[in-house]
């Protein structure tokens, strides 16, 4: 029996230990290459430079090297664009991988290393960005990668997507519970998808298991043991209030800087440009280097900002300048990840409100560590709009199970502040929206539409077509097949890409012809024609009336019909 033929949970408990495998394996893949190969080797043994953390007097020390780390991300930013523009990845982070899920899209194989080579290479060497971006995008390729080589249905396919996106942002966040609940709630704005939560459990758990058996298994923020008080719940309110205004100001800043290096022509010039300026930043505040998440858990067990600022100006402007090297980096065109610079920023955020505090009233505010956990977690969970995850995230990474209430409050008023897009561009609003969940919600307007209203478009492949023509024809159709039509208008059949590269140019495309799948027909509604692509594993409905071809409508010939109709219902948005 083949694994796709078995049972749900039979199927993904056996392909979610496969997953996590590769998943956990690719994770140390990263943390090596970013932490020994680059981070300690060129940073630390050539330069001296620690951007894991540094006390105030190690700083000093360093600060003749950190003089140097302009010229060290003038190159390693180009660099790092290089190697993903080499490999045919213009993109890093989790965006591609929920863009493929939403579109149904193969992602290649390549990207995997690619994400990785070129983050690490960005992080390793002092640029402000997470792990946690390549380690989602290449845990989404080898996913579905693995669920080809399985013959796994195209619906567990995508399924493997989002299981690789959590998968690998809660194994480099040694949060493997909040990573499986991440698969399902990252996709949406406001909404989950619970079929990955199973899968995603147990791929999550063997990653992380893999992992830390290399890496630790301690909480990657330390043990928080941080005591809760009810009399704070109204400052974690105002401290909501804050987070949620800098969760706003980060996402705004990585789409500014993104517009404004656009500006440049040349793509490496841009990147190099965007090195200088964070090697200048980090000169004045070091805890900008890297993922950041070593110099937060520095910070809540006590340690001091290291600036060359006054502590309290410092205090103020670490947030910002965090903000600002994060958008810098990856504005440049410098690949890596935006979750852990938000969780950065959040910390930042939450240490200077309870500096603040305990300035004021050193007997009532003797610790800022829950506000900086709670700061982390509401600045992260309004800007990636994943409220759940992102509690649990806090949870799992600083044992910080007694703040939950306090959590909660904060990031309930930080998501009522943010407004605006959310880290994730390709996120949409609920299940509703997604172009694969279309069926399952569109179906009234969908019966209402008939077929000939679309309506169906001449692309076919001639009777006499040779493989060179059909090749050229199903590409610039942007499908992966066509009928093949005679001169009287009869469908022969249908011939697909993957059949025809095969052969050889000059041969007969009909060589190649497999049987028509179906039709439906011109008074057919579009929910029959959504229907016959499902069952035909095919992305458009041939259209024939009584006997003779009419068109063909594709899937987004439906989309557009479906909202053009549903638009003449909705009335004016407000």
């Amino acid at each position: 029996m083949r694994l796709s033929e078995l049972p749900y949970y039979e199927r993904w408990f056996i392909a979610g230990i496969v997953i996590g495998i590769s998943v956990g394996l690719m994770a140390l893949a990263l943390y090596y290459l970013e932490v020994y190969a680059l981070g300690r080797l060129v940073l630390l043994d050539v330069l001296h430079v620690n951007e894991r953390g540094m006390t105030l007097h190690q700083y000093y020390a360093s600060l003749p090297w950190l003089l140097l780390m302009p010229l060290v991300l003038v190159a390693a930013f180009p660099l790092s664009l290089f190697v993903a523009l080499a490999m045919r990845t213009p993109e890093v982070g989790s965006d591609p991988a929920v863009k493929a899920y939403h579109r149904n899209a193969r992602m290649r194989l390549e990207e995997a290393p690619a994400a990785i080579i070129s983050s690490a290479i960005t992080i390793g060497l002092g640029g402000s960005a997470g792990r946690e971006g390549p380690a989602s995008h290449a845990g989404a390729v080898i996913s579905q990668w693995l669920s080809r080589i399985m013959n796994m249905s195209a619906e567990d396919r995508r399924r493997a997507v989002a299981i690789g996106l959590g998968a690998g942002i809660g194994t480099v966040f040694k949060s493997p519970f909040a990573g499986a609940i991440l698969s399902a709630e990252l996709l949406y704005r406001r909404d989950m998808e619970p079929e990955v939560i199973y899968p995603s459990l147990i791929a999550s758990s063997i990653a992380y298991v893999i992992y830390g058996s290399v890496t630790g298994f301690s909480p990657i923020l330390g043990l928080c043991s941080c005591p809760f008080n009810p009399l704070y719940l109204p400052l974690f309110a105002v401290l909501g209030l804050i987070t949620g205004s800098m969760a706003m100001l980060y996402v705004r800043s990585l789409n500014y800087f993104s517009r404004l290096f656009r500006s440049l022509a040349n793509p490496f010039v841009r990147a190099a440009l965007g090195g200088a300026l964070v090697g200048l930043l980090v000169i004045l505040f070091p805890e900008d280097m890297g993922e950041g998440l070593s110099w937060v858990r520095s910070l809540m067990g006590g340690g001091q900002v290291v600036t060359l600022l006054p502590l309290v100006l410092a205090l103020l402007l670490l947030p910002l300048s965090k903000v600002l090297a994060t958008s810098l980096t990856l504005g440049s065109g410098a690949k890596g990840g935006v979750f852990a610079p938000g969780l950065d920023i959040g910390a930042f955020t939450g240490l200077a409100f309870g500096e603040a505090l305990h300035f004021a009233s050193p007997s009532l505010f003797r610790e800022v560590g829950p506000f900086v956990v709670v700061g982390m977690l509401s600045t992260f969970g309004a800007a990636s709009s994943a409220p759940v995850s992102s509690m649990l995230m806090t949870v799992e990474m600083s044992g910080s199970l007694a703040l939950l209430p306090g959590e909660m409050i904060a990031l309930a008023v930080a998501m009522i502040v943010f407004r605006g897009p959310t880290l994730l561009r390709e996120q949409v609003e609920s299940r509703a929206r997604s172009p694969v969940h279309a069926g399952e919600y569109a179906i009234p307007v969908l019966r209402k539409v008939r077929v000939a209203e679309v309506p169906p478009r001449q692309l076919y492949v001639r009777q006499d077509a040779r493989v060179s023509e059909a090749l050229q024809v199903i590409a610039s159709a942007g499908l992966l097949s066509l009928p093949v039509v005679d001169p009287l208008g009869r469908v022969l059949g249908i011939v697909n890409s993957v059949d025809l590269r095969q052969g050889r140019p000059e041969e007969p495309a009909m060589k190649y012809m497999r049987p028509e799948p179906g039709h439906v027909r011109p008074d057919s509604s579009l929910e029959e024609a959504i229907n016959m692509m499902s069952r035909t594993n095919s992305r458009y409905a041939i259209v024939e009336d009584n006997g003779k071809f009419m068109g063909i409508v594709t899937l987004d010939d439906v989309v557009r019909a479906y909202e053009r109709e549903a638009s003449r219902y909705s009335g004016p948005q407000g």
